[in-house]
This record gives C-alpha cells, structure tokens and sequence, in this order.
C-alpha cells in the first residue's frame, strides 16, 4: 500500500507534545492535536509514548539488570541434574559403585587412606 504524503507525522506530534508537555495524560493530548487538526486517539498516544518515549531509559535498566553469562555457572551432576556432591537424604548412608571406585583412586593418589581422611578434614574446615 503505497504511503499518504502531505499530512502532519501524527506519531512526531505526539513526541513534539510531550516533549514540551511530559507529564500530559494521553486523553489531553488527542484533545490538544485535534484542536491543531491532528486526529488521534488516546490509546494510539499511550502506544506512541511507550515505544518511543523512554526507550534509552527502559534500555539502560534492562542493560544493568542483566548479569555477565560467565558468573551464572553451575556445575551439575551428569544423571540427575542435581549439583555435584549433593546427597539425597534417604540414601546418605548408601555408597555406590562408581563412588567407591573414585574414592579408592583418591586413596591411591594419597598414599593411605588415613592421609586421604586428614584430607578431607581440611578441605571440610576451608569450606565452613
């Protein structure tokens, strides 16, 4: 459809409005442009204000309420999707095979298993 030309930019008077007037009500400035011979409805001045009025500002709160993708890293476990390390309660005092198998390689790397105890004991207090 090809474009109407000659006539007044209706969204350019909106903005030009509330750029003198900005804490108009949509309503008040339908009526001011119709008296200028512009014809425009409130709800179109409230979709013309709130897509072009205020976008820098809507912008910049979006910009700072985003956190950086490098800080939102999270380590889960490859079958449950539970994080790595957590137990389930009721199988706490249960162990795997797979558990046992890294443990006794853990061991092997220390030494004794009482190495791998004083260890764990350390790394227990470092993580309060």
């Amino acid at each position: 459809m090809a474009k109407k030309s000659g006539g007044p930019n209706k969204s350019q008077s909106i903005r030009d409005y509330y750029g003198a007037n900005p804490d108009a009500k949509p309503m008040e400035v339908a009526a001011e442009l119709s008296k200028k011979g512009i014809v425009v409805t409130p709800a179109f001045v409230s979709t013309v204000k709130s897509t072009t009025m205020g976008k820098s500002a809507k912008k910049s709160a979006r910009k700072s309420a985003k956190k950086p993708a490098a800080s939102v890293k999270k380590t889960t476990g490859a079958k449950r999707g539970r994080p790595v390390g957590s137990t389930n309660k009721a199988t706490s005092n249960e162990v795997s095979l797979d558990s046992l198998i890294q443990v006794k390689k853990i061991v092997e790397e220390m030494g004794s298993v009482q190495d791998a105890k004083n260890a764990l004991t350390a790394l227990e207090k470092l993580m309060g």
